[in-house]
């Protein structure tokens, strides 16, 4: 699998290349382009919103606004990466709420509502433990929907995805020094509040995942048959991006950063059946010439 956020002259002439095909009417060569890069798509759009099925309608909202941007794309302006990947930002971060946005607004407040649910020791069983993991994944994600949409959309490209200030500031459309600036406050805000309260970023906190647990799987919140963050047998996203320690910043927050880059990386649905409907349709048809 490609990773978009590192430069690969080899994977850019390979995109070029598709994209030339599939202005030519070569559907197959759409498909792959597609496949190349949906994952990633994927993966920031549900951490946007943490719920799959949005995050799935999310995904194919940028790729129509790809495909039907394709025939302007400019190889001599930007990588094809780049290109898609400012449409991915533009589009997250002027979506309509989605997902769990409505409900998660402040650390304040989602750490109030975490507090009130009862402590309770659990044993510990291979279907329990994978329910712990679901929940600490699941909570710390949640921590995310406490950052402005920009700031969100920051932190999941420099620290999740380890984007350099220069390429992350192409993306969302900022120079690289005010993307350093937002990055190093959405990350102390973040860490400030949650050093205080989860026991997962600091041992001594109040706040520990496994004690919630027993309340979640009553409520039917998390369950082992209905597991909403944790995956089984798949890459974690700290495996498939580039490693550099490169600020002063990264050495204060490693176990924090890493804290994030141990999550799942999370394969996308397949959408080649949605795919081939879209592209069925007589509009685009005519735009990619397929007769």
């Amino acid at each position: 699998m490609i990773n978009p956020f590192v430069k690969d002259t080899r994977s850019d002439k390979e995109d070029r290349d598709l994209i030339r095909e599939s202005l030519k009417g070569n559907r197959g060569s759409l498909e792959h382009l597609i496949a190349r890069h949906q994952a990633w798509i994927y993966n920031i759009a549900f951490r946007m919103v943490l719920v799959a099925e949005d995050a799935e309608d999310i995904t194919q909202e940028i790729l129509i606004k790809m495909i039907t941007k394709l025939p302007t794309y400019d190889p001599a302006r930007a990588s094809f990466r780049t290109w898609l990947h400012r449409i991915v930002a533009n589009h997250v971060v002027n979506m309509r709420k989605r997902g769990y946005e409505g409900a998660i607004t402040r650390l304040d407040r989602y750490y109030s509502f975490v507090e009130t649910i009862p402590d309770r020791q659990i044993a510990s069983t291979p279907e329990n433990d994978l329910v712990i993991q679901d929940v600490m994944i699941g909570c710390v994600l949640g921590a995310l929907l406490c950052l402005d949409r920009q700031q969100r959309l920051v932190f999941i490209l420099g620290v999740v995805f380890n984007v350099s200030s220069q390429q992350g500031g192409e993306i969302v459309g900022i120079s690289g020094a005010n993307f350093r600036k937002i990055l190093s406050r959405a990350r102390a805000k973040l860490f400030n509040f949650m050093n205080g309260r989860c026991g997962m970023v600091n041992e001594n906190a109040p706040c520990k995942c496994r004690n919630k647990v027993s309340e979640f799987i009553k409520q039917g919140w998390h369950t082992i048959d209905n597991m909403n963050f944790y995956r089984e047998n798949v890459l974690e996203v700290d495996k498939l991006i580039s490693q550099r320690i490169a600020r002063f910043d990264d050495t204060i927050y490693r176990d924090f950063t890493k804290l994030y880059r141990d999550h799942p990386f999370y394969e996308s649905p397949d959408l080649t059946e949605w795919l081939n409907r879209i592209v069925d349709r007589p509009d685009f048809k005519e735009i990619f010439d397929m007769n």
